[in-house]
């Protein structure tokens, strides 16, 4: 064999060892493999196993090429060709799996090089490696060393402009919490480009003028992004989602004041169906092409040439096929009640794209919970339905079911986080409350509501079965045994596996700290303020309007009707699937004087 076909031989070899690397992993612990390179989670399994099998087998084929590829022509043409397949596939079919892509250029490219100075040598000359001239021998060492530092590069400028991690640190643990990443952003964070111009390109897509906070979502004067959002370089720079975007509650006295921002409370406003549906609309648009994106960009800052060559060519088109294919993964959701705003359905994407349960026609319609004081409820069930009483699990799955994966989660991150919420303190009522009246609420608490609403009570964090209390079942429904045991098994090769997932029959009966500012109430946020909780079901709103942030202190709870309610807020109709405001009968056939001043304590809690 003349040299080219030498060294052309060698590194088919050695590309058969960096294949045989890859796949016995990928054939004998194949979700170790995905999880180590933080890939998404493959069902069923059979399919990256058999993947690895047919590499095996195609690497079989290679071998005749890497003993003589002048005599083996097809099979050396067979190892060319297969790695530049693989090449456009992985860029092609998913960003996620670019790694593949660079690996098959690595080998593909000096072999394709190689095999053509291989074969036309040999049709110019006869004569062996021992008989080339030494200018020729010379000049091919001078090639391969400069081959493949180039190579080298190649492969470093791709993980620099695309995978590189930069790692975030916030001195204040309520700067991370607002505005810190939890790992969101590698497998589904947007590229910050992108997102911050979509409403300046699509508004029509929106509720309404400004932007982003037409959605409900608070924005702090000065900060970069909204609160709920982090900005995070991987490769270039992403946003992602964190937990303050669902705990955030805000607040007002009147429609003239200022927001109160309150980190840890229940993110009432906050309309996360139609921030989705904004991104799908975006994303389904004909102008959401890269010359149109890369305009409106330029608006806002000048890409280098490299960069806006890498957003045209690369993360633009990945981008719009990575939200299209989150739009198809929610079509369930399309003949179902809506969230509407402060709700949310958390469990349903759970159990259909993570744990890839069959698709099942449940709601799981819930209001945001509040997340202060968590000290005195160890032990107690979490969740509405008390899925779980683990508050680290609570934690970690909320991160994943927020686009976190196995691999980028930020375990010391929330840690941080579990430690601060078990020591939050919940907000004190910021009107003035009538004490006298308050002390007679008191022994009217403890007579009616202690035993199940009281710190330290019987029945206080336990499952009350829904036959009892009488509230919507949906949500209930919704979650069943064979997602939990699912999603137990799901981290099963993680120091931190789940354990505590399971079924049960009831809602909990949640501590009332903070009662104030978690209207609205019931686990469905189906009636607007304690004065219609304590009516019978018949006698509460039917309609009302949900995410306006203006505080009644008369009701207790927040404006539900009149013409800006219905302008900020989202219409809840309780006779909806999912929305019933039935049940929770407790201290309904109080008589008027006595309900007031039962109100008037619960403003203290």
């Amino acid at each position: 064999m003349n040299t080219f076909a030498v060294w052309f031989s060698r590194i088919v070899w050695v590309g058969i060892l960096a294949n045989l690397v890859v796949v016995l992993p990928g054939l004998f612990a194949t979700e170790r493999l995905l999880s180590f390179l933080a890939l998404p989670p493959a069902s069923p399994i059979i399919w990256p196993s058999f993947a690895s099998l047919l590499l095996i087998l195609l690497s079989l084929f290679y071998i005749p090429a890497a003993v003589n590829p002048q005599a083996y022509r097809a099979n050396a043409w067979l190892a060319v060709l297969s790695r530049f397949a693989g090449v456009v596939f992985f860029f092609v079919h998913d960003g996620d799996y670019v790694l593949f892509a660079i690996f098959g250029l690595v080998f593909g490219v000096p072999q394709a090089i190689l095999l053509i100075l291989a074969l036309r040598a040999q049709r110019r000359q006869t004569a062996s490696f021992g008989t080339m001239p030494r200018a020729r021998a010379h000049g091919l060492a001078v090639f391969l060393i400069i081959l493949f530092p180039l190579l080298g590069a190649l492969a470093y400028f791709g993980w620099y402009k695309l995978m590189r991690e930069v790692p975030l640190s916030y001195t204040s643990t309520e700067e991370y919490f607002k505005y810190g990443s939890i790992g969101t952003e590698n497998a589904g964070g947007i590229p910050y480009w992108i997102w911050l111009v979509l409403p300046r390109m699509f508004p029509e897509y929106l509720p309404g003028p400004g932007g982003y906070a037409s959605l409900g979502i608070p924005w702090e004067e000065g900060q970069e992004l909204p609160i709920g959002f982090a900005k995070k370089t991987i490769g270039f720079p992403r946003v992602g989602l964190n937990c303050a975007l669902c705990h955030t509650a805000t607040w007002r006295s009147t429609a003239a004041d200022k927001s109160h921002i309150v980190v840890g409370g229940p993110s009432h406003q906050f309309a996360a169906q139609s921030y989705l549906r904004f991104l799908f609309a975006c994303a389904s648009d004909p102008r959401f092409t890269a010359p149109n994106i890369l305009a409106e960009i330029q608006q806002l800052h000048t890409l280098s040439a490299l960069d806006r060559l890498l957003y045209r060519v690369v993360i633009i088109p990945l981008t719009r096929k990575g939200m299209l294919q989150q739009k198809a993964q929610y079509a369930w959701w399309t003949d179902r009640t809506e969230w509407g705003r402060g709700r949310i359905d958390p469990f349903n994407p759970v159990k259909f794209g993570i744990l890839k349960q069959p698709i099942d026609e449940t709601i799981g319609n819930a209001d945001m919970v509040a997340l202060w004081n968590q000290q005195p409820r160890q032990g107690y069930a979490l969740h509405w339905d008390g899925l779980n009483s683990s508050l680290t699990e609570v934690i970690l799955s909320s991160a994943l079911g927020d686009g976190a994966t196995l691999k980028s989660i930020d375990l010391q991150g929330l840690k941080r986080l579990q430690e601060w919420f078990t020591a939050m303190p919940p907000p004190p009522y910021p009107f003035p409350i009538d004490a006298q009246l308050a002390a007679q609420g008191k022994d009217l608490y403890a007579q009616h509501c202690a035993t199940c609403h009281a710190f330290g009570q019987a029945r206080t964090g336990k499952v009350i079965p829904v036959q009892e209390v009488g509230t919507d079942a949906h949500r209930l429904h919704m979650w069943t045994a064979q997602a939990a045991a699912a999603y137990n098994k799901f981290a099963a090769s993680y120091p931190w596996t789940f354990h505590g997932f399971q079924k049960t029959e009831g809602y909990v009966a949640v501590p009332h700290d903070g009662l104030w500012l978690r209207a609205p109430y019931l686990h469905n946020g189906s009636v607007p303020s304690l004065h219609d909780l304590l009516e019978v079901p018949e006698r509460r709103p039917a309609v009302f309007y949900r995410g306006y942030d203006v505080y009644d202190p008369q009701q207790v709870g927040f404006i539900s009707n009149g013409p800006e309610a219905e302008h900020a807020g989202s219409r809840y109709d309780t006779r909806l699937k999912g929305n019933s405001n039935s049940g929770h009968v407790y201290g309904t056939a109080l008589p008027p004087e006595d309900k007031k001043a039962l109100i008037e304590y619960l403003k203290t809690l």
